[in-house]
């Protein structure tokens, strides 16, 4: 036998096991690294946890968001009252309310001067609600 036949046989019977290894190790790498491979089974979890934590932090939110919506409801609280308080911490005034300015000098029960530059506010005059005909 020449030595190119040896090699041949030697090549052929050498390529099936070459194939084999070549294919595990192939699923070995897919198992540990691929796509539903452990270290990804172990990233999912992490993310699992995370997600998790979020969802309770969120409930916990909304659990707070609601003790507030159901304290402010209509049958529990006292809308004037409400509604005084805001336009206190936000330093308003509705159009309809009549404002006088104190001084500090002022005596209670007397009213301040008039300050030249203020605009004077008169109550309005009661009108005649009857009928005109009479």
């Amino acid at each position: 036998m020449s030595v190119a036949v040896m090699m041949k046989r030697k090549m052929r019977a050498a390529v099936p096991p070459l194939i084999f290894l070549a294919l595990a190790g192939y699923f070995a790498w897919n198992a540990t690294r691929g796509d539903r491979g452990l270290v990804a089974q172990q990233q999912d979890r992490l993310d699992l946890k995370s997600a998790q934590v979020q969802l309770a932090k969120a409930n916990e939110e909304v659990q707070q968001w609601t003790n507030r919506i159901q304290g402010i409801g209509g049958h529990t609280l006292d809308l004037d009252a409400l509604d005084t308080q805001a336009r206190r911490m936000l330093n308003l005034v509705d159009p309809r309310d009549l404002v006088v300015m104190m001084g500090r000098t002022t005596v209670p029960g007397t009213l301040p001067p008039a300050d030249p530059g203020s605009v004077q506010v008169q109550a309005p005059a009661p009108s005649d609600t009857g009928n005109p005909g009479q």
